[in-house]
């Protein structure tokens, strides 16, 4: 009942949001062109900043294997979501396939695994975000641009979400960490995060319609590899896993069954795709996983 409680909250605070982006699109306030400068701030900006000040904490060994044992899971995780994008999605479908790759774990999953297993917790999720920003950066910008001179080792480590993981991660085997006028004012920054993501991704759905949201037969079957096909594979697979590793698993679970990234309108429009179909994947996937989230959570703690 707490998780079921929590995420109608996130929902109701995300919707809100939303609705205020689809106003003042809607009102002239913010145009194409104000949106999609908004979507380049979070990409660019904003997002690794958030990245890195979450690797703000003390060090341990302890803590460095657990990140380590999160890092392996996550990635491996996603690249089995990455997989069966593919081989659903052969042909075209680019934006598809991105929809079922990467979850929104960050505004979703931070909250859920604070207010259910804990705050000591969310480090964990930590190696998730990791996981999904490289991959976001490389496979991600790949797939949507379809523009292999995008994607080079030189682009990957001068891109700033990336140089935000590396120096994060420096801060957090380092004795010496953030000045707190410096973490301050970034994690200042770091709070725009939901607000900007969730109004630009109302600004988009301003522009392809609301009623287009639950008209589009092919977004929710998107929707159903994404919130419980997905999902329920990872139940599966975790359960291979020692019980020892539960909460690890559970915190995972959580992320991997969280909606469609805002990444993925955002991206779309940044490069020239159909980010109005991407947003009405988010904003319907985001809905839907008001039911599928607990869903999954329970199924897990009676396979697990």
């Amino acid at each position: 009942m707490k998780a079921v409680v929590t995420i109608i909250r996130q929902m109701g605070i995300m919707y809100i949001l939303m609705f205020i982006g689809f106003i003042v699109y809607r009102k002239k306030i913010i145009d194409e062109k104000g949106s999609r400068q908004m979507a380049n701030l979070l990409v660019w900006v904003v997002n690794p900043i958030v990245m890195l000040i979450s690797y703000q904490m003390e060090f341990s060994m302890e803590k460095l294997k657990q990140l380590g044992i999160s890092f392996a899971l996550s990635l491996v995780s996603m690249i089995i979501g990455i997989i069966i994008a593919e081989i659903i999605f052969k042909d075209n479908g680019n934006i598809d396939k991105l929809a079922v790759s990467f979850a929104n774990g960050g505004f979703i999953g931070i909250p859920l695994v604070t207010n259910i297993l804990g705050a000591e917790n969310v480090f964990f999720l930590s190696a998730y975000f990791v996981c999904f920003w490289v991959l976001n950066y490389t496979y991600g910008i790949y797939r949507i641009s379809e523009d292999k001179s995008l994607v080079s080792l030189k682009k990957i480590l001068g891109n700033p979400g990336i140089i935000a993981i590396i120096v994060g991660f420096l801060i957090f085997i380092s004795p010496v960490k953030l000045p707190k006028i410096v973490y301050d004012a970034f994690n200042f920054i770091g709070n725009t995060n939901t607000p900007i993501a969730m109004i630009v991704l109302g600004t988009y759905i301003a522009e392809s319609g609301l009623t287009t949201l639950f008209t589009n037969k092919r977004t929710y079957f998107i929707c159903f590899i994404k919130l419980i096909v997905i999902p329920l594979i990872m139940v599966g697979i975790y359960k291979l896993l020692p019980s020892s590793l539960n909460d690890i698993k559970k915190v995972l679970l959580i992320a991997m069954s969280a909606p469609v990234a805002v990444t993925v309108s955002m991206f779309s429009q940044i490069y020239g795709k159909d980010y109005k179909y991407a947003a009405q994947l988010v904003g319907l996937s985001t809905l839907l996983s008001l039911i599928t989230i607990p869903l999954i959570m329970h199924i897990a703690d009676i396979v697990w």
